[in-house]
């Protein structure tokens, strides 16, 4: 192991004329300063900024001398801590903050001043820019991940709560029949716990515990539906024009996805138009020539987001799309990159066109399907029964849910053993005949092994996991036919719907 250097003595400093120090600097590839070393006000007079330090700052190099450092600091700069120790040989002084160039452009700084003679220091500064966005963007996401997975606990119990609410309206529905006036009141508590189960699935998605769900979809529907979120965010000084094609062709995406990347465009329009301004919101169909090169060919659905805001320049349209790079003083860099990665998953492509001072249009461009539109029923089905006879277990720890299920299963011919926990289940399989299917939440602790005790008394077992994940990933062992996925708020008759599915399905 070496033997540590002893810190030189202050006579040995080394000790260079202003003259020779500014032929040093000027010829340095890096932004520095020659300086006095006393400290006045929190800074240092410069004696001499070589041109990368103009450069760097804005300012003419020659302007520079006379002027204190301080003349960077601005209303996101703090004063300069730490002043140099005068007990050392040696003082060094390294910082980071955020400085500002003659423009009042701010920039995130480095520095590091060293000592060249007893009443001078050199100062070298780097822009590191791009390294504090990328650490501010990268403890955005933790925290978003933090507050997702918040989110995602509440949106879990919320779910159970709405599981009951819509079953048990659908429980009354056959039994208010006779009575108008009731099965009206029935249905609207019903449309508002279905709305709510569609918020519950978007803070699932938001919060990345919801599995992404593509389907046959409208844009113009879609749209329809954020509409007055749209004009409500934009606030009174932007005017909102939805101009959606009538014979628009539909889509296979994930709703709540396209909503996001949709809703980010429109956010990025109001952050360009911050003295008001319009917002065009237009959906067409497009048929693409292959020999373009810019689409494969064939038939899309086109949506653009069209402002009249500032506009972007050519750097920035150059870099729009890069993850973490922003133009806004606390944006995480994140929002575009995602929505072009959502709709190149779908199989389409995002583009722009933006000039500085004439606005900005994105343009997204999906494949056309000839499926038809999926829409979401608001009205309440009916329970048809089925008529089984098999035994199933219930495992479900939320006590008022669990009885719902069981009870519906019941009255469906179906012999229920309820358990609250895995642990109870796996207690009474030690005693007891194993089921033909059993209900859960796959993602629970030991719901795996819990499956492997009943697979051995049983192989043809049947799981119809009630969960918000897919199965599959826990339940690697089970063959797809022998496994269902029905992820909770669910309508009691596509319970019912489920279970006997699985049931008759005499594949393993």
């Amino acid at each position: 192991m070496p033997r540590p250097r002893p810190a030189p003595s202050a006579s040995a400093a080394p000790v260079l004329s202003r003259e020779a120090a500014q032929h040093f600097l000027a010829a340095l590839p890096e932004a520095a300063v020659l300086t006095r070393s006393k400290s006045e006000g929190g800074g240092v007079e410069i004696l001499f900024a070589n041109e990368r330090f103009a450069a760097l700052t804005g300012y003419d190099a020659a302007a520079l001398t006379g002027q204190n450092t301080r003349v960077l600091h601005g209303p996101k700069t703090d004063l300069l801590a730490g002043r140099p120790n005068s007990a050392s040989p040696w003082p060094i002084e390294a910082g980071e903050n955020w400085l500002h160039r003659r423009d009042g452009a701010p920039f995130f700084c480095s520095w590091e001043f060293r000592p060249l003679a007893p009443d001078l220091l050199i100062g070298v500064y780097r822009d590191i820019s791009e390294v504090r966005r990328f650490q501010e963007a990268m403890i955005h996401s933790q925290k978003l991940d933090t507050v997702g997975q918040l989110a995602g606990g509440v949106a879990h119990d919320f779910n159970n709560l709405l599981s009951i609410i819509n079953g048990y309206c659908e429980i009354l529905a056959g039994k208010l029949a006779a009575l108008p006036a009731a099965q009206k009141d029935l249905q609207e508590i019903h449309r508002a716990g279905l709305k709510a189960a569609g918020i519950a699935r978007q803070i699932l998605e938001f919060s990345r515990r919801q599995e992404t769900e593509a389907r046959a979809v409208n844009p113009n529907t879609l749209i329809r539906e954020i509409g007055d979120i749209l004009r409500r965010v934009m606030g009174d000084g932007v005017k909102v024009e939805l101009r959606l094609a009538s014979d628009l062709g539909n889509t296979r995406i994930d709703p709540t996805q396209f909503q996001q990347v949709l809703l980010n465009l429109c956010f990025n329009a109001r952050d360009a138009m911050p003295q008001g301004g319009k917002l065009t919101v237009r959906t067409f169909n497009h048929n693409a020539d292959a020999a373009s090169g810019r689409l494969a060919g064939g038939s899309y659905v086109g949506i653009e987001v069209r402002d009249t805001g500032e506009g972007m320049d050519e750097e920035t349209r150059a870099r729009v799309f890069e993850p973490f790079f922003t133009t806004k003083p606390h944006g995480t860099g994140l929002g575009l990159s995602m929505a072009l990665s959502v709709i190149r998953g779908a199989g389409g492509e995002l583009s722009l066109r933006s000039k500085r001072g004439t606005g900005t249009t994105f343009e997204i461009f999906l494949p056309e399907t000839a499926e038809p539109e999926q829409v979401f029923s608001t009205a309440l089905p009916t329970l048809h029964g089925n008529r089984g006879t098999e035994t199933l277990w219930l495992v479900e720890p939320d006590e008022v849910l669990r009885k719902m299920v069981s009870g519906i299963l019941a009255v469906d011919g179906y012999r229920v053993h309820e358990h609250a926990s895995i642990g109870n289940a796996l207690a009474f399989a030690a005693k007891a005949p194993p089921p033909q299917l059993v209900l859960m939440d796959c993602g629970a602790t030991d719901a795996g092994k819990l499956v492997h005790v009943l697979l051995a008394r049983n192989a043809r077992l049947k799981v119809l996991a009630v969960s918000v994940e897919s199965p599959a990933a826990a339940l690697g062992e089970m063959s797809p036919r022998a496994l269902g996925h029905l992820p909770k708020p669910f309508a009691l008759s596509t319970l019912l719907r489920a279970v006997r599915g699985l049931l008759d399905n005499a594949g393993r």
